[in-house]
């Protein structure tokens, strides 16, 4: 009885799913010999950068309005401007700053420390180990079934740009962390 109500095309499906007429990589450019993949910048944990006007520089070269990925390398010599995994402009770091009191906790552990607060950062060191290992174990289960992991710790991002008439450049700020950096971008008057 449902052999009548159903048509032939119907029933037949590689008539409905036919080859695709084109080459999966057009370009021939596969995905991991793009710019994102090849300078290595992790793509989920970077802040955003809203840019408001056009930048152009001396070549005749325009930055669009929009949300942009903003990266720091890991040489912390330049930041790259991202969209949409395309790396579209690279600037150059000319000040980097790191919290020292941040830092010195992981640089100098052991020295003027009590008996007390050596067991106590012994004992985060331990946990903090043990937290990223069932992380770790838990992410690589995630990752054969096909799921999403669940969400990291929250880490403070901010990326911020203004345009500084004096020189006539605009200035970007990229702050991660602990870590802060600024670069500029000469703008064509």
């Amino acid at each position: 009885m449902l052999e009548g109500i159903l048509t032939p095309a119907l029933r037949d499906i590689n008539y409905l799913a036919p080859c695709a007429p084109y080459p999966a990589n057009p370009s021939g450019i596969t995905i991991h010999e793009k710019p994102i993949y090849r300078y290595s910048i992790p793509t989920d944990e970077q802040p955003t950068l809203a840019i408001v006007n056009d930048i152009t520089d001396y070549n005749g070269n325009f930055i669009k309005p929009g949300y942009y990925e903003l990266a720091l390398s890991d040489d912390k010599e330049f930041l790259y401007l991202i969209e949409s995994k395309d790396l579209l402009a690279v600037i150059p770091v000319f000040k980097l700053a790191e919290n020292e009191d941040e830092l010195k906790k992981y640089r100098d552990k052991s020295k003027d420390l009590t008996s007390q607060e050596k067991k106590e950062l012994k004992r985060t060191e331990r946990t903090q180990k043990k937290k990223d290992k069932i992380r770790k174990i838990i992410e690589t289960k995630y990752a054969k079934t096909g799921a999403t992991p669940p969400p990291k710790d929250y880490v403070h991002m901010e990326a911020s740009i203004e345009y500084i008439k004096e020189g006539s450049y605009y200035l970007v700020r990229y702050e991660k962390g602990v870590i802060r950096a600024w670069g500029a971008i000469k703008v064509k008057e």
